[in-house]
């Protein structure tokens, strides 16, 4: 009896060992922590990567955070309460010429998606004197757009006596436009296609226009990606192979369900706009861009001084993705495409 008894802990023993083990065994995953504050297609490569594992692949714990706002997001992170910010580089730049030490590594929208949308009445640039044009907060992506793109029409805020309004994202802009508090709206695309058909007139396109801008990058604080290089080459990894997925016609439908999920909408046909800008407004190799930056520094030097001694180059770190693109990655995720 005392040797059944015996023999049946020693079974319970290594059931247990062997039951333990591999919870014991696995490397603990480590965490980053990403703040966004968007919800536009760019943002595309970030839910893929999480939901469809490509982060827990490599190793990687990522916990995304919305926060209302670029400029909170780059505030979180020059104080260490994110580890990489999906922001607005005009938010950064200010940060930047107060002295962080913040890089952007890597492009996830490397044009405008901005159009200047206008009350149906205003259809020529000079109808846009005297009048509210509304945006997001101040030196944000929406402002910095806003400015381009009076510029480009011959146009001064002050000189034409524009009044630039904070009024909210896009759907509080959209709001704005349709109880006549503003006249014009910088709207992203989505927003851009539903007033558009609803009679509000597209006075101009920066993504058609083609004007040099960076609009939104991936960044981090020199410090950290000096203290964790694995750690962030494996996250761009990740991040790149989501790129591979999305570019991926054959997982259009599978793209299109996270986006739907991400974003909480009723079914999967209703993210098809999101996965068009998606394909739209992504790169397949996302280096940030040295004339986008120029772009950005020239119009925040005009808010902020101390943002004039900057230098585009001095603002990027291409080297993680320099090292992948070396060694024959972009081909693998692309399937030599």
């Amino acid at each position: 009896m005392l040797m059944k008894t015996t023999s049946i802990f020693v079974l319970l023993f290594l059931w247990t060992l062997g039951t333990a083990w591999p919870s014991q065994a696995q490397t603990p995953k480590t965490r980053l922590r990403i703040a966004v504050s968007t919800t536009e297609p760019h943002n595309t490569p970030l839910w893929v990567g999480k939901d469809k594992g490509y982060f827990d692949k490599y190793g990687l714990d990522v916990q995304m955070v919305f926060v209302s706002g670029g400029s909170l997001v780059s505030q979180m992170l020059a104080a260490g309460e994110i580890q990489i910010a999906a922001a607005a580089p005009a938010s950064l730049v200010s940060l930047i010429a107060g002295g962080e030490k913040i890089v952007m590594f890597l492009g996830l929208s490397n044009t405008s998606p901005f159009t200047l949308v206008t009350q149906p009445n205003i259809k020529k640039a000079a109808e846009l004197k005297g009048k509210r044009l509304g945006t997001a907060r101040f030196g944000g992506s929406s402002y910095i757009s806003a400015m381009i793109a009076l510029d480009y029409l011959g146009l001064s805020a002050r000189r034409d006596k524009i009044t630039i309004m904070q009024t909210g994202l896009d759907p509080e802009r959209v709001a704005a436009l349709e109880s006549k508090a503003i006249d014009a709206a910088m709207l992203q695309r989505l927003a851009t296609k539903i007033m558009v058909g609803k009679g509000y007139y597209p006075l101009l396109d920066l993504n058609k226009a083609k004007i040099p801008y960076q609009n939104t990058v991936l960044a981090a604080r020199k410090d950290f990606i000096a203290a964790h290089t694995k750690d962030m080459e494996n996250f761009v990894r990740a991040t790149l192979e989501a790129y591979g997925y999305i570019f991926n016609k054959e997982n259009k439908q599978a793209v299109k369900a996270v986006i739907a999920k991400n974003l909480r909408m009723r079914n999967i046909e209703d993210a098809e706009d999101y996965y068009e800008g998606a394909l739209e407004e992504l790169d397949k190799k996302p280096y940030p861009t040295v004339q986008g930056l120029k772009t950005v520094l020239k119009f925040v030097s005009e808010q902020n001084p101390k943002a004039a001694s900057l230098k585009a180059e001095d603002l990027i770190d291409s080297s993680l993705l320099k090292k992948l693109d070396d060694e024959g990655f972009f081909q693998k995720v692309y399937g030599g495409k």
